[in-house]
């Protein structure tokens, strides 16, 4: 029989427990091959008295050590050694002797290249992207407190797992408050549809619209994300031009028949990627046209809460649309990604058919996390959190704007965008977007294809800038200006 005192020392100075001590010093002893697996371990009284502590923390370190698969406890023979690190091994090498049978499937599927991810994994030491968000300023420590205390509610405790109850009604009214606080909008909890990501809301509006062959309009430039989900449904993507002030509203009229468009997709705010606002004017003309040429306006405002100006321009779903705008928009972007979601606003009847779409793809929605947030908003510290990201950002952005200037003076040409977390970066002489990045990358910046927009006419970026603070845009900036000097 082992000696226990041989191989286990209480320390009762140490804050571990005295039952953690005795069971992690015996795993301790048979990972180092001192106690023999299939070993007898001496009885739980014997233990005790060699030990000095109470019969109880032996039996509790036992059950500890069983619990981990250490010990294996036979009743009315003993306790007996064993090794799961050696069964793990010996399945790792038997698993590795096999053959692969499922290496390739031996059935036919369909396949798309439409739906190839943009997005590059990459580990420099800077990394640029296409605008997010900086989720070291909000502390999650201070978002945790509203998520477990959403947890204790007993309304949220009753309905978690009934799949009959699938909206938090108390979230809605508290979104359809503050949007019609924030956005002008003049609607009820009926109108909303909310989702964790936009590209939920894409497939359901595709699955809902749109038929073969049926015509969307986009910019000629426009967000990659839709463009993958809508062509998945066989739709004929067509661009418009862009002007300064955005779409050509004008093109429509002199390409199109009536009834020949389904959807033209815009955001007004901030057009992705190259940041043009749409002017009044062009709205005003573009909801007309949407009741003569009897086609749907989704208008996709992402970014809208971090609007950098004084005077606010309004969706264009506030003013009257005759049920024609279906308005996207996200909720949280300042706020650590766990926390954020996604919204739909479009008429009842059409929200309600929605649902159906989006109960398959997520049955019981985000129950817990819209809680968190409706008492977020309700205690005013949703728009707190808001506020003082905002000033950040804007303050981040006036910064961004300086340092290219300072660099690249009149290499380039930019404007200070509206709202959003990008700068659209137009580079007067035709250089190569590729071989730029390839320098940064020799300086361990990262600069991602989906930035880069290059053609006989155009080379440009879209770089995003919330996500730095002032010091490491500054480092950023200047080897953006050594890479772009090596290829010049």
């Amino acid at each position: 029989m082992i000696s226990i005192t041989q191989f286990i020392r209480i320390d009762r100075r140490k804050s571990d427990s005295l039952y953690l001590q005795i069971a992690y010093q015996l795993i301790n002893a048979v990972q180092r091959g001192l106690i023999p697996v299939g070993v007898k371990l001496p009885g739980t009284r014997v233990w005790s008295e060699e030990l000095g502590v109470h019969r109880k923390t032996i039996v509790t370190a036992f059950e500890e050590l069983e619990a981990q698969n250490w010990i294996v406890i036979k009743p009315k023979v003993g306790a007996f050694v064993q090794n799961p690190e050696l069964k793990s091994v010996k399945s790792t090498q038997l698993a590795s002797n096999l053959r692969d049978s499922t290496k390739n499937a031996k059935f036919s599927f369909n396949k798309s290249f439409i739906l190839s991810s943009p997005f590059e994994n990459e580990k420099s030491k800077m990394v640029c992207n296409d605008g997010q968000p900086d989720y070291r300023i909000i502390k999650t420590q201070e978002l945790s407190r509203f998520y477990s205390g959403a947890l204790k509610r007993r309304n949220i405790q009753s309905n978690i797992g009934n799949y009959a109850i699938q909206e938090n009604d108390f979230f809605k009214e508290q979104l359809s408050f503050y949007l019609n606080l924030s956005r002008g909008f003049h609607i009820s909890k009926a109108h909303l549809l909310v989702a964790k990501s936009r590209e939920m809301l894409f497939y359901t509006l595709a699955k809902m619209l749109f038929k073969e062959n049926d015509v969307v309009l986009v910019g000629e430039l426009s967000f990659f994300s839709m463009n993958m989900v809508f062509a998945q449904e066989k739709v004929k993507i067509k661009t418009v031009p862009l002007e300064k002030d955005g779409i050509d509203v004008s093109y429509i009229t002199e390409n199109f028949k009536k009834g020949e468009l389904r959807c033209v997709y815009l955001n007004p705010q901030q057009s992705y990627p190259s940041t043009s606002v749409l002017s009044m004017e062009k709205r005003k003309a573009l909801i007309e046209l949407a009741e003569e040429y009897d086609f749907v306006i989704i208008e996709d405002s992402e970014d809208f809460e971090f609007n950098y100006e004084k005077q606010v321009d309004l969706p264009m779903a506030a003013s009257n649309s005759n049920g024609r705008i279906i308005h996207l928009g996200s909720l949280g972007k300042h706020l650590h990604p766990t926390f954020q979601l996604n919204f739909m606003m479009a008429p009842p009847d059409f929200v309600e058919e929605a649902k159906k779409h989006v109960s398959v793809l997520n049955p019981q929605g985000n129950f817990v996390l819209e809680q968190a947030l409706g008492e977020m908003i309700a205690e005013g510290d949703f728009f707190r959190y808001q506020k003082k990201a905002l000033k950040i950002y804007k303050e981040r952005m006036m910064h961004f704007e300086s340092l290219l200037k300072h660099y690249f003076g009149d290499l380039i040409q930019l404007e200070r965008p509206k709202n959003g977390f990008a700068f659209w970066i137009e580079f007067k002489k035709q250089i190569s977007l590729t071989q730029l990045a390839q320098e940064l990358k020799k300086r361990d910046v990262f600069l991602p294809r989906l930035c880069m927009y290059q053609n006989k006419n155009q080379t440009a970026l879209r770089l995003g800038f919330a996500h730095w603070n002032l010091e490491e845009m500054e480092e950023f900036v200047e080897l953006f200006w050594e890479g772009y000097k090596e290829i010049t």
